[in-house]
């Protein structure tokens, strides 16, 4: 088994920070939605969200390096406990129904791993079971699976982290490489396809407008996601702990170079108005379908035979499959566990009974993880085997999560000044001034804030009140609940006393 020193090494880290927020498939949508369009607005999302909330997670981790608390820990500390807890809440609940629609995602890559098309459109093979029960069988199996490997530790997730990272970075790799040849070997294609993506019509509204477009400022925020989970791992860093913060920072700034050149890449390779006019393309097939037509075009432009052609594309294709099978795992397991640890462990003991918080040998809140892996099969199996009235349900509460997620980053930000001030001396990476805190603060908090009304007023001027109802209702729907388990748990407190 590998020490952690050897587990955690820089470049290992730096890897998996890179691959945990960086989505190779958040890359391949957004260049299909908006194609050069979208720069603009990932060139806003990294300057005034993510490069400013990158400095203030590394400033966060550096003085929190030896605890659990995470997001919570940081919040209590910087604002109040109840504000802190209800925010953790939040965010928990956003992974939680995040988890249920990646474990019922699994199966299309598996798919295409072993067959090279996605068979969970089709006909299910088993008389007894509909195509969308066998998948909520796999579902459930995968669920308890996820479990069983969690509950071995947290190496067993840092190993699939990292394997994860090795795989993702090859595919970066070989995305990039195949469309920068394109590059060089079609160079008067370049600035008609970069022309093109600019000036056509958006996938998303079918306009050119500014406004019509801004909600997919929201994309680009969360493009950028999963930071703020990472970081709450720094206390099993071992001895790279002290440099967690400086390598969340480098991590950062990988991260941005990959959006803004594959972005780049994808644009001047492909012709995005053929794409547009392909309706066999979808959201669902979009990242392999890609990777499969670079491919043969890499092949063709290098004199490749038609089987040669194919043979590439397929192998491309599986590759994707294969990377993005192995990084839904790794990101399953860790946020099985890590937003879990942060609820149960990082707050005080005395909001959870004993046995919540019991561990294993292994350092594992065992029956936490159990209580959550069965929520979780019961959200599954009734999305499964319930009436259209449920998976409408499970939609509206996917909608809910959305906006539920960005608060918490939104939180984070504002508390920062505060805890500049409280940690002035222990901080070294953004200088101790009055005005940079305020600044970065200021610029997380509005760009949030844009995209999030953004995200409401885009199907509030196309009259879908429904949806826009689900978006508005989520954070206070989730924040009632946390605020009523706090009150309780504040209760029990004032007994105990």
């Amino acid at each position: 088994m590998l020490k952690n020193r050897q587990l955690f090494s820089s470049k290992r880290l730096v890897m998996i920070i890179t691959t945990t927020v960086f989505s190779f498939s958040s890359l391949t949508t957004a260049f299909f939605l908006m194609g050069m369009k979208a720069l603009p607005y990932f060139i806003w999302a990294a300057v005034f969200y993510f490069i400013p909330y990158a400095l203030i997670i590394s400033e966060f981790t550096s003085v929190y390096k030896n605890d659990s608390g995470g997001l919570y820990q940081w919040l209590s500390d910087c604002l109040s406990e109840r504000t802190a807890f209800i925010a953790a809440f939040l965010w928990y609940c956003s992974y939680f129904v995040w988890m249920i629609s990646l474990f019922m995602k699994l199966w299309i890559p598996l798919s295409l791993l072993l067959f090279g098309e996605d068979l969970t459109k089709q006909q299910s093979p088993i008389p007894f079971l509909s195509t969308t029960q066998l998948i909520g069988v796999l579902s459930i199996f995968a669920v308890g699976l996820t479990l069983f490997v969690v509950n071995k530790g947290f190496k067993q997730i840092a190993h699939l982290l990292y394997a994860s990272s090795v795989l993702m970075f090859l595919l970066v790799f070989i995305s990039f490489g195949s469309n920068l040849i394109l590059w060089l070997t079609h160079p008067g294609e370049i600035l008609p396809h970069l022309t093109s993506s600019i000036h056509s019509a958006s996938a998303i509204t079918g306009d050119n407008t500014f406004v019509s477009q801004l909600s997919f400022l929201i994309f680009a925020v969360t493009a950028f996601g999963g930071l703020d989970t990472i970081a709450s791992l720094v206390d099993k860093t071992g001895q790279q702990k002290n440099k967690f913060s400086k390598l969340v920072v480098f991590g950062s700034f990988l991260i941005v170079i990959c959006y803004f050149v594959g972005l780049l890449l994808w644009s001047g390779a492909l012709n995005w108005q053929e794409l547009q006019a392909d309706q066999s393309l979808h959201l669902g097939n979009l990242m392999y379908a890609l990777m499969n037509d670079s491919g043969q075009r890499l092949a063709a432009s290098l004199g490749g035979s038609a089987e040669m052609i194919q043979f590439i594309g397929q192998l491309f294709t599986r590759l994707t499959a294969l990377t993005l099978l192995i990084s839904y795992i790794a990101l399953l397991s860790s946020i099985f566990y890590l937003p879990l640890r942060v609820l149960v462990e990082g707050t005080p003991k005395h909001y959870w009974p004993s046995w919540v918080r019991a561990r294993n040998a292994k350092q594992m809140p065992t029956k936490a993880l159990l209580v959550q892996g069965s929520l979780i099969i019961l959200f599954i199996s009734a999305i499964t085997w319930g009436n259209a009235y449920v998976t409408l349900l499970y939609n509206q509460l996917t909608m809910m999560t959305n906006i539920s997620r960005a608060l918490p980053y939104l939180l984070v930000a504002l508390a920062y000044p505060a805890f500049k001030r409280k940690y002035r001396t222990q901080t070294e990476l953004v200088p101790s001034s009055n005005f940079l805190p305020q600044f970065l603060s200021f610029s997380v908090v509005l760009t949030i804030a844009v995209s999030i009304f953004s995200q409401l007023y885009l199907p509030l001027i196309e009259k879908n009140y429904l949806q826009m109802f689900s978006l508005a209702i989520g954070p206070l729907f989730f924040s009632a609940i946390g605020a009523w388990l706090y009150q309780r748990f504040f209760r029990k407190r004032m007994v105990n006393q």
